[in-house]
Formats: C-alpha cells, structure tokens, sequence
C-alpha cells in the first residue's frame, strides 16, 4: 500500500482499540476526516482515469496503472465502515 505518513495516522486512529475510547464527537471528527480523504482519492482515481483512458485509448489498457490509487480508496471505505459501525454500536447504547 502506498499510503503517507499522514494517511497512515488516520487509518491507525481507526484500530478498533483506538474507536472503542473515543465518544460520539471524536468518532465523528474521524469520520469527517476520512471522508475528506476518501473523496480527494477517489477525485484522483477518477481525474488519472479519464486522463489514461484518452492516452491509452481504452478503459481496459488504463486500468492497472490507477490500482493503487484504488486500493487507497477501498482501505478509507474499510475505515469508514468501522467507525459507523462504532457511532451505531454507540447511539443503540443510549
């Protein structure tokens, strides 16, 4: 995987350890937070897609150089998913 520092940080904050100490208004910092990565990488794919396509001339010849990028975008939705589940898991608390 080919995540940053800064990427890195913000995956580690979603360790379930990590969730099960933080209360509905950090969970939902976190979740604006990944978000905002989730959708600057997903622009990214898109944006580097359309531009191989028009260069390789096929969708299918373009695809595997944008699979890292991709990757990216799965590991913040995994993220995402886990602190939904950990507000949920929280709001049926209350």
């Amino acid at each position: 995987m080919n995540l940053t520092a800064q990427e890195s940080s913000l995956i580690g904050e979603c360790d379930p350890e990590a969730l099960a100490r933080m209360d509905d208004k950090q969970l939902k910092d976190l979740q604006a937070r990944l978000r905002t990565a989730r959708e600057k990488n997903f622009s990214i794919l898109r944006r580097q897609g359309a531009a191989r396509v028009e260069a390789e001339g096929a969708r299918g010849a373009a695809q595997p150089a944008n699979e890292k990028r991709g990757e990216k975008v799965e590991v913040f939705d995994e993220a995402l998913a886990r602190v939904a589940e950990r507000l949920e898991a929280l709001g049926d608390a209350l």
